[in-house]
């Protein structure tokens, strides 16, 4: 038993060092509106409201899901090391070190094989096709997913030889955690009738039946309650289901491929639609799958249809469910396994009674898969990376090349930012995000006229696309046509209540150009009502407002309430100062324009603010 758990604990080590290198590496697109903008995870007062409102899942609420036991681990991750993303990474290596561990245990009880359990979960932590999963924080639903996952079937399994409903007990509890982790977790009910019909044929998945009910009621309980809470179906198409069967009977053959082969990885693949039987690679596909069912319904062994059913399994929900992204990597990471089992089962029947040469392949294949993962988790490096992997090896794909653009404009790689907006632009002409990021390059750049440009050609496509609008006017503004900025906020307002950005700005507007205080007034306090979080801006303005007005009092505290939200808002204390010098109030305005020289020391309210104390201390 202690050479079983050294065994065990070596595994869990080296699943874990394996992705050492990531604990560096940064936050990745989803991560930014699910993990480092959501204010929902950073109190664990929150908690209770994950299990109920699917929008704490995300900063915008239009990305609401239902994965609140995924929302607690994040909110504890936050608690414990803030929202820097090396905590994040951290975890996620230990629960693929726990998920290879849960592994070996599971095929060693259903096998009856500890040696062939332990090579499963070499290559299951050692393959770069989970390299996703783990570098990829937004997978945290897989990872965490597959520990209660796995934990479940092993408690099945036991369940099953000792007869104890207290084993079947803890298998039902865990696997509704994992269902509260990520939908896919549905799945597990054929897993557990699959493990059934290995272990004791026929007979036992029929003696079994109430079992699977519990799992089934279960699962619809959860869709039941995730429709209910989310407002909408989960298997809202995104294509229609012809074309969804078709594509995925491409994508099958693909996930074999890349498990066979996990090489050319890539967070997007270059992979697209297909419409119809008649395709040469859809035949190519069926024809392929067609003979290797033909071979394993032939088969004999019963440990081959083990691991194809299982992938068949796990990826069951991805084939049916339309989802936006065709196929990724992370999708497969338990379906994984049956690819695991298959190449350990391979190995030991080619090398049946030669224990010795059997051990050092497997320890020179991990070895290979290994060194592959540690290359793999280089490109997650951060976003520059990631992305410039992606559009290297899919050319043909919008997402690589527009994210690459983002990345690279972060950076103020300005040229080289436009060169991949513009390759996106040449894929996919209308797409909003290519030409509204576009617009924001070159308004980086002071190139106003060429912005104006690419937002005015996407609105005339897309007028609702209110981000878009109010670049626009934010650029017709810094070109000093104010009447028409004006003129397309109240535009913005037509499509959506903007969260109170089209607001604010009307307000500035109405204050520096149409010098009208009180419709200004008026636009501050609608920004107030349909976004009470509203920053330092809205505030600032609403106290130069107030102070136009008469309304001394109100004015400070407007300013006084920018200043609690950034003590370092220059234009807010400057601001204060006047107002203090205004009413005579001359050591308090000196104190306001000092704490300007001392935020902003550089910028041109600095030397104003330097004036405006000498005219104080030193009077003519």
């Amino acid at each position: 038993m202690n050479a079983v758990w050294a065994r065990l604990s070596l595994l869990f080590l080296c699943a874990c060092l394996l992705y050492g290198n990531t604990l560096d590496h940064g936050f990745h697109y989803d991560d930014f509106h699910s993990v480092v903008h959501n204010p929902h995870i950073r109190s664990l007062g929150n908690i209770p409201s994950f299990f109920s409102d699917p929008t704490t899942f995300s900063v915008d609420p239009k990305q609401a899901m239902f994965r609140p036991v995924l929302l607690l681990s994040y909110a504890l991750n936050y608690a414990w090391g803030g929202g820097h993303p090396t905590g994040f990474h951290l975890v996620s290596s230990l629960l693929h070190g726990v998920n290879a561990v849960l592994v070996s245990l599971l095929f060693a009880s259903l096998l009856g094989d500890r040696r062939l359990g332990f090579w499963i979960a070499l290559f299951f932590a050692a393959t770069p096709l989970n390299a996703e999963a783990v570098n990829y924080v937004s997978s945290r639903s897989e990872l965490l997913m597959a520990s209660f996952y796995l934990g479940a079937c092993i408690c099945y399994v036991r369940y099953g030889k000792t007869g104890n409903w207290q084993w079947f007990a803890v298998a039902v509890g865990l696997g509704g955690l994992a269902l509260l982790t990520k939908a896919v977790a549905v799945t597990l009910v054929g897993i557990l009738l699959l493990c059934d019909w290995y272990a004791g044929g026929r007979e036992r998945v029929v003696r079994n039946w109430k079992g699977y009910l519990v799992f089934s009621g279960l699962a619809m309980l959860y869709l039941l309650a995730s429709r209910q809470l989310v407002g909408k179906a989960l298997t809202e198409p995104v294509r229609s289901l012809d074309t969804q069967f078709w594509t995925q009977i491409k994508a099958a053959v693909y996930y074999l491929k890349l498990g066979a082969m996990p090489v050319r990885l890539s967070v997007e693949h270059q992979f697209f639609t297909s419409h119809g039987l008649l395709e040469g690679p859809v035949i190519g596909a069926a024809l392929l799958l067609a003979s290797l069912l033909f071979l394993l319904f032939r088969s004999r062994a019963k440990l081959p249809k083990l691991a194809s059913g299982w992938g068949v399994i796990l990826l069951a929900p991805t084939a049916v469910v339309p989802l936006i992204v065709l196929v990724n990597e992370h999708r497969f990471y338990l379906a994984s396994l049956g690819l695991s089992l298959l190449l350990a089962w391979g190995m030991g029947r080619i090398l049946k009674g030669n224990r010795g040469v059997a051990w050092y392949l497997v320890g020179v294949y991990t070895m290979i898969l290994a060194c592959m993962t540690f290359q793999r988790s280089r490109a997650w490096a951060d976003e520059l990376s990631l992305w410039g992997d992606a559009a290297k090896k899919g050319p043909q794909m919008l997402k690589p090349h527009l994210r690459l653009g983002d990345a690279l404009s972060e950076r103020g790689r300005f040229d080289q930012a436009e060169k991949a907006y513009r390759r996106a632009v040449d894929l996919r002409p209308g797409h909003p995000g290519v030409r509204n990021n576009l617009g924001i390059l070159y308004s980086k750049q002071g190139r106003l006229e060429e912005a104006e440009v690419e937002f005015r050609q996407l609105l005339r496509v897309s007028p609702d696309v209110i981000p878009t609008r109010l670049n626009l006017a934010s650029v017709l503004l810094r070109q000093g046509d104010w009447e028409e900025a004006r003129d397309e906020y109240l535009r913005a307002l037509e499509f959506d209540n903007t969260q109170g950005k089209a607001q604010v700005n009307l307000g500035n507007i109405a204050l520096q150009f149409e010098h009208d205080p009180a419709l200004a007034l008026r636009y501050f306090d609608k920004a107030l009502e349909v976004n009470p979080g509203s920053g330092v801006g809205l505030w600032g303005g609403r106290g130069v407002a107030l102070k136009a007005l008469g309304r001394v009092e109100e004015a400070e505290a407007a300013y006084r309430r920018a200043l609690n939200i950034d003590p370092g808002y220059a234009e807010a204390w400057f601001n204060l100062g006047n107002l203090y010098r205004d009413n005579g109030r001359w050591e308090a305005a000196v104190e306001a324009y000092e704490q300007v020289v001392a935020n902003s020391p550089d910028s041109p309210l600095s030397s104003l603010a330097l004036k405006q104390i000498a005219t104080i201390v030193n009077p003519r």
